[in-house]
């Protein structure tokens, strides 16, 4: 039995979101609880497995509430809403960057056969997100005293080909370490990048436009055709495979999911391997599951720069614990060292280019 404790914005959407959870006879419902003053001192007081906390609830407030939960008392967290309210809200994406795992539209109706299924499936995400393990919120002071692993070989003598694109993955927790990587990438980055971030249907636009606020890169929605540009940052839309294609245009594919991501990381990786080879960089990042590992060793073998994001900054380290374990990360770095990471290694392969 999986224990929630909800968060509500007001009576009306703690009745939604009661009758959603009511639904599942696996989920159990420990405290719904009104946003106010005392809602930490009720999720302390009660023991639970997850917190649901309702994404429109107004945004100072929220970012306050998440940050106190994610630094006192870190648990699997994620937001809920219905899909139009969400849409748009600052919270949707400050969430994730605060260290909530997802963001969930919840049924819009309450009734009929397709409101059951609905509510099925929300209660089944749920149940599969509180079973994460999550770490208390980055402090990004502490990164400056982690140890930088190289495997296996220097990053001096690894990189005799030009690196012509960098490819990125991330999944829950990833927004933030993207967040940090690109803040200090620099605007005339010489190659472009190309990304798959796990995220609900919808959000991908506010997340554009949230690292874009924050980061000197520019941030486009990735479209079909599309010769990718040096400085700039394409990121996967909504239900289609990011791909490029040997004339390396991207490709949108709408295609079966991969490893149950639509877009997957494997799709992007794997055809950075057959577009590029040895001549690109591909980076695993927070997240669960395996997506995209396993293509990270194809890289690996083909001679790539592959980076796995380390343990200690990851708020869940599935991924890119999963491509160590396949021994398929050159580098294995903490996030705050990453960013220095691709600009060394296209200054060191446009040298040794050069050469």
């Amino acid at each position: 039995m999986t224990r929630v404790f909800v968060i509500a914005s007001t009576p009306v959407v703690a009745e939604q979101i009661g009758k959603v959870l009511a639904q599942s006879d696996e989920i159990t419902v420990v405290r719904l609880a009104l946003h106010g003053g005392d809602v930490l001192q009720q999720l302390h007081a009660v023991s639970c497995d997850i917190v649901a906390i309702d994404g429109t609830i107004e945004d100072a407030a929220f970012a306050e509430t998440a940050r106190r939960i994610m630094n006192t008392q870190p648990m699997p967290m994620v937001v809920f809403g219905t899909e139009d309210r969400l849409h748009g809200m600052r919270n949707t994406v400050e969430s994730l960057n605060i260290g909530a795992l997802s963001v969930m539209p919840m049924p819009e109706q309450t009734d009929g056969a397709g409101f059951t299924a609905e509510a099925h499936e929300f209660a089944k995400t749920l149940r599969l997100m509180s079973e994460i393990k999550v770490v208390r919120r980055w402090d990004s002071g502490r990164f400056e005293s982690l140890p930088k692993v190289f495997h296996p070989d220097p990053m001096e003598e690894m990189l005799e080909c030009s690196i012509d694109v960098v490819a990125i993955g991330a999944s829950a927790g990833g927004t933030k370490a993207l967040q940090i990587i690109f803040q200090t990438l620099p605007p005339d980055y010489p190659v472009p990048i190309l990304v798959v971030q796990h995220m609900a249907r919808g959000y991908v636009g506010g997340l554009a436009r949230w690292l874009a606020d924050q980061c000197p890169l520019d941030f486009v929605i990735a479209e079909d055709g599309v010769r990718p540009r040096p400085g700039s940052v394409y990121l996967a839309s909504d239900d289609r495979h990011l791909t490029v294609g040997s004339d390396h245009r991207i490709l949108l594919a709408d295609d079966e999911s991969v490893n149950g991501f639509k877009p997957s990381i494997a799709r992007l990786f794997s055809s950075i391997h057959d577009a590029y080879g040895a001549h690109s960089a591909a980076v695993l990042l927070s997240g669960m599951g395996n997506d995209g590992a396993a293509e990270m060793r194809r890289l690996f073998d083909a001679g790539a720069c592959t980076i796995a994001q380390d343990k200690e900054t990851s708020l869940i380290h599935g991924i890119p614990g999963e491509a160590i374990k396949l021994a398929a990360a050159r580098f294995i770095l903490p996030v705050q060292e990453i960013s220095p990471a691709l600009q060394a290694v296209v200054r060191r392969a446009q040298s040794a280019a050069q050469d």
